[in-house]
């Protein structure tokens, strides 16, 4: 049996002790650290047996039933909401992800099965993004059952959420895992629980190398309505039910969850706390803790002290060495640290992906001044992936100004790819939050209009139009809290939203925006069969609210496990797998699905 994962504590109206300068929020800087909160059990015992009841008689028509439901799981259970709705889930929300945190349109009722997943991150709605360290996206699993080994529970791999493989040649928008047979599947080959496990461990080991101690395996063990935070880019896998286990189906529901404003600036800096993290990982936590105090400053070049340029001389040639990604990653955060701008920019244009990669996070943790280091490198003349990754580190770190953007702007107007156009797409829309946050509408205004051109429908109800959806969410960060955007903006979005055969996850960016501005109701979009989305996301504080819970010493009180439906022995058991049409992994199930993209993940 794996270890159990740690809980969140609330920490509503707990004073910070120590200093006025200030340390992160403990359940915070476990997140960071751990890429994971398991939150108490949100709502009644009534209110997860209900929610259980339902996940059952969709799952009881079919197994294609659950996998045709798709992104419909909250109006096909309504009661979902209020889930989300729990005060201390919105809490915990709000910490990760600050104030005016989106629900995205994707969500999933998972079912249990008699298949082992291989470790992975998911895709990003479908696609391939360069993955955050910052946390800017988070998935929410809510488990309305009490989960136990033999139904198969979620394991993470806590800790891996700042590290991860070259992913270049793959053609799926997820990282897999490789165990020594080098052959790449979402699901472990058949065979015994042995050569199972050995399959995992060797994936991790090849992943990690020596390194492998930094991260710990979990198995997702929790009561009835417990809700799990987890990073977006957190490996994690499906386990497989017991062989001839009699226990019921393990569901959980699937949300994800995204930041739209920056974080404020503090006037303090941010101590880390008294129990250092290790020193391949404390590099990574300096520059998170700093940005979540909106700390964005410069770091001069040293280079006047002997052992600086020592230490920066070991750091490059780990960053350009026959080193793994542990190694690179921290080297390249301590040489962004430093302020080795140029040193880190030549790096990003090296023929190894992993160094690339490493100096890409490196510059992010350099300030605002990385960006003059990197706006050339947007040019046509550069590599598909030095254009997406100097995209990524200008989006992360440029301060709001009419040049930059109009760079930015230039550079997709000529972008030929569509991952280089979405890290395009997302840098304006970074630079337009920041922007915004400091009052200056009118590089708000020139952000949006910018992407506008990139807000386009496919037409057909099923597809997903990438960029069109990368638009929509850069609007929706630079038009703010209050949705401000240019009269063409807001005629656009009105015909994204209310268009009858769409892109549903483009017209429920759009419909965000519009419910911020105050547009009428009538404008947001709700898919075939739903109900319209809630005026107010997040809602608003209720008059009576459930009283905090008190965790006192990690110690939790588990409501009993929701009653389940017991399963009608007229009913075999049907081990069911939904893949890709064109997945060359396994087998094909043709389910007449809504979407293109179907996983068994998490």
């Amino acid at each position: 049996m794996l270890p159990q994962p740690t809980l969140y504590t609330s920490m509503a109206g707990v004073a910070p002790p120590g200093p006025p300068v200030p340390a992160l929020d403990p359940n915070l800087e476990q997140f960071i650290r751990q890429g994971y909160l398991v939150l108490p059990p949100a709502g009644s015992p009534q209110l997860h047996g209900t929610i259980y009841s339902k996940a059952w008689a969709i799952n009881a028509k079919g197994p294609e039933e659950t996998w045709k439901l798709a992104d419909g799981v909250l109006a096909a259970i309504p009661e979902l909401q209020q889930v989300l709705e729990v005060p201390h889930v919105r809490q915990a929300l709000t910490g990760v992800l600050g104030d005016g945190y989106m629900l995205h349109g994707h969500r999933h009722l998972h079912v249990s099965s008699d298949n082992n997943q291989m470790w992975h991150k998911d895709s990003y709605w479908g696609f391939r993004k360069i993955r955050k360290h910052r946390p800017r996206w988070l998935m929410m699993l809510y488990y309305p059952q009490e989960t136990t080994i033999d139904m198969g529970p979620t394991c993470i791999m806590a800790g891996s959420q700042y590290w991860t493989k070259n992913t270049e040649h793959s053609a799926y928008g997820e990282d897999i895992l490789l165990p020594h047979s080098g052959v790449q599947s979402m699901f472990l080959p058949p065979g015994s629980p042995s050569l199972q496990s050995r399959a995992l461990q060797e994936a991790k080991a090849n992943y990690l190398k020596q390194d492998a101690g930094l991260v710990q395996d979990l198995e997702l063990t929790v009561p009835a309505g417990t809700c799990v935070l987890m990073h977006y880019d957190l490996f994690h896998r499906a386990s497989s039910r017991l062989p001839g286990s009699p226990a019921p189906e393990r569901f959980l529901v699937k949300f994800q969850f995204l930041r739209t404003t920056e974080p404020c600036p503090s006037a303090h800096g941010v101590l880390p706390p008294s129990n250092p993290a290790p020193h391949q990982l404390e590099p990574i936590l300096g520059d998170i803790r700093a940005w979540y105090c909106g700390i964005q400053a410069d770091h001069p070049e040293h280079g006047q002290h002997e052992s600086l340029l020592s230490e920066r001389a070991k750091d490059a040639e780990i960053l350009s060495g026959d080193y793994g990604e542990v190694e690179k990653v921290a080297a390249a955060y301590r040489l962004g640290r430093v302020g080795a701008r140029q040193l880190l920019a030549r790096a990003l244009t090296a023929e190894d992906e992993g160094t690339a990669r490493a100096a890409a996070y490196g510059l992010t943790a350099a300030g605002p001044s990385a960006t003059t280091s990197v706006l050339p490198l947007l040019s046509a003349g550069a590599s598909n992936r030095v254009r997406r990754l100097a995209a990524f580190v200008v989006g992360e770190t440029a301060k709001p100004e009419v040049s930059t953007i109009a760079t930015l702007g230039r550079a997709l107007s000529e972008e030929s790819s569509n991952e280089a156009k979405c890290e395009l797409l997302e840098a304006i829309g970074l630079v337009g939050a920041r922007a915004r946050s400091l009052g200056h509408d009118d590089l708000c205004n020139a952000c949006m209009l910018e992407v506008l051109p990139f807000l386009e429908q496919s037409g057909a109800a099923w597809a997903k139009t990438q960029t069109g959806e990368c638009a929509a969410y850069a609007i929706l960060l630079a038009a703010g809290l209050k949705g401000q955007v240019p009269p063409p903006v807001l005629t656009r979005l009105v015909s994204v939203a209310t268009a009858s055969h769409c892109d549903h996850l483009l017209a429920t960016f759009a419909s965000e925006v519009l419910r911020r501005s105050g547009t009428a109701s009538h404008t947001q979009y709700a898919p075939p069969g739903s109900q319209p989305p809630s005026r107010e996301w997040p809602p608003a504080k209720r008059t009576q609210v459930r009283p905090p819970i008190s965790l006192g010493s990690l110690a939790v009180k588990v409501a009993p496990a929701a009653p389940v439906a017991p399963r009608r022995p007229s009913e075999p058991k049907i081990a069911y797998v939904v893949r890709r049409p064109t997945d060359p992994f396994g087998q094909e199930s043709n389910v007449g699905w809504t979407t293109p993209e179907i996983r068994l993940s998490p």
